[in-house]
């Protein structure tokens, strides 16, 4: 995609290559399926999907044509921002030092590359045996490999003058959001790294892109009045389904959004039970554009329907069981009646899909003493263990967190930045938070996804400028992040 002047992110990233020195030659590794066309000179090798192996044995190849190279520098091509000054840099520090992995730590992802000494690969080669492969490598593939014996490895650090890991800045064009700003950042005339990072700690308005992660609340009503949840003072908590969302009107806004935002993640079940829903297999069905994640209490399910809708959402389905407890009379106390049925569902979806099952549990006052039974229950079982922070909604409920984790300084809400919140009438309030609906900003089914979306811009503006409405000011979710 264009990000100014005609030129795209491999454009951009061709420049910077062509201002590394001391370059003897750039391999782009690719799948099978690439149809991209590089520079003439460039040498392009077909790296299997997911194989470790594969990729260090290619690099291995590669650093046999050409012998003399000491240093490899591994970057991502669709990184348009790498700066060759701090590339310099590092691989000064890397030879200065006889490193055997360097990396840049406190930058926004994208500014700086990887750097492996040749004779490191045989033995990171010894590290991928017995791996089974995954469908993708990740990003951080050296890193992951080394982490497996760290020890063994001399490793150097480039930091930052500016810690920004708590950003999560990725500046790559692999994403929608990443490349609104990349694009964002060209057009303000910044595209090396010292530039770029004085640009977003002058402004972090430029890090609010696009929606990542859409609640959508499919049912109104639960079958379970729970203990901690504020929905028993403004929903019909307990007392089974009111009203649903239809089908089609989710299926239209998950298709609004994989326009928008692709790659965006949406989730059922932020107030009601979507086991209650008279098609919960047609509303996996229909978010089938984007990944789903599924919150539930594991009440309400018959055993057809869960399995439908398992195999409705494939790979794309994600499961959040909240359960809290493994005794029964600590699960009445908390979420009522139900613990059996929960059991059983925890159990099918562990057995059917057990990477993509998470059981969760609230931590705070009332069960403290609990939760680490709680956990340790589970984990003979999976990792996917979520532990949730306590939140009292802005002091509508009686604070009864078991400490305050709140950040020292406080920044911009990641809520606001990232995530969207559309009720069962499809109205769209500030936020999770705002359970009386104060802040309406408008009805995703009337105006669509792109003018919610801006409408609550200027809240998040304000938070850029430390201007928190009342809602904000006692809130204690804003540091917390979805996907």
């Amino acid at each position: 995609m264009n990000l100014g002047d005609g030129r795209s992110a491999i454009d951009l990233l061709v420049e910077r290559v062509q201002e590394l020195p001391d370059l003897s030659q750039v391999v782009v590794l690719v799948s099978a399926e690439d149809q991209l066309r590089y520079p003439e000179g460039w040498q392009r090798v077909v790296v299997r999907d997911g194989c470790e192996s594969s990729l260090l044995q290619t690099l291995l190849k590669a650093h046999g044509d050409y012998p003399d190279s000491d240093v490899i520098l591994y970057c991502q091509i669709d990184a348009p921002f790498l700066d060759p000054a701090l590339c310099g840099a590092m691989v000064e520090q890397h030879r200065r030092y006889a490193a055997e992995y360097s990396f840049a730590d406190g930058y926004p992802a994208g500014l700086t590359p990887e750097l492996l000494a040749p004779g490191v690969l045989p033995r990171l080669l010894q590290l991928t045996e017995d791996r089974e492969n995954s469908t993708s490598l990740p990003r951080d593939v050296l890193f992951q490999i080394i982490q497996r014996d760290i020890n063994s490895f001399d490793i150097e650090t480039t930091l930052s003058e500016h810690d920004m890991r708590m950003l999560r800045i990725e500046l790559y064009c692999n994403t929608r959001r990443n490349w609104v700003l990349c694009k964002r950042l060209v057009e303000r005339g910044v595209d090396r790294a010292e530039p770029i990072v004085e640009a977003i700690r002058a402004d972090q308005g430029l890090l609010r892109t696009l929606v990542a992660y859409v609640m959508i609340d499919v049912v109104e009503g639960t079958l379970q009045d729970v203990a901690y949840s504020p929905y028993r003072l403004f929903g019909p908590s307990g007392k089974g389904k009111q009203r649903e969302m239809a089908t089609a009107d989710v299926r239209g806004i998950v298709e609004q959004l994989a326009q928008f935002s692709p790659q965006s993640v949406v989730s059922f079940g932020l107030w009601g039970e979507p086991a209650l829903h008279s098609d919960p297999v047609g509303l996996v069905a229909a978010a089938r554009p984007c990944p789903l994640v599924i919150e539930t209490s594991g009440v309400g399910w018959d055993e057809a329907a869960l399995q439908g809708a398992v195999e409705a959402g494939g790979a794309d389905l994600s499961w959040i069981v909240h359960l809290d407890a493994i005794d029964h009379d600590i699960y009445r106390r908390v979420r009522g009646e139900g613990f059996e049925q929960a059991m059983r569902v925890c159990e099918q979806l562990l057995q059917t899909v057990p990477s993509q099952t998470y059981i969760q549990t609230v931590r705070y006052a009332d069960i403290e003493q609990h939760t680490e039974d709680f956990y340790r229950h589970w984990k003979q079982r999976t990792e996917n263990i979520i532990v949730q922070k306590y939140d009292h909604f802005c002091g509508v409920l009686e604070d009864k967190r078991i400490t305050d984790i709140s950040p020292v300084n406080r920044f911009p809400c990641w809520h606001l930045k990232r995530d969207l919140t559309v009720l069962v009438d499809g109205s769209v309030p500030l936020c999770r938070e705002d359970i009386h609906g104060e802040h309406i900003v408008g009805n995703v089914l009337h105006s669509g996804v792109h003018a919610v979306w801006e409408a609550l811009e200027p809240y998040y503006r304000k938070h850029v400028n430390a201007d928190y409405p009342p809602i904000c000011r006692n809130c204690d979710e804003y540091y917390t992040f979805n996907f």
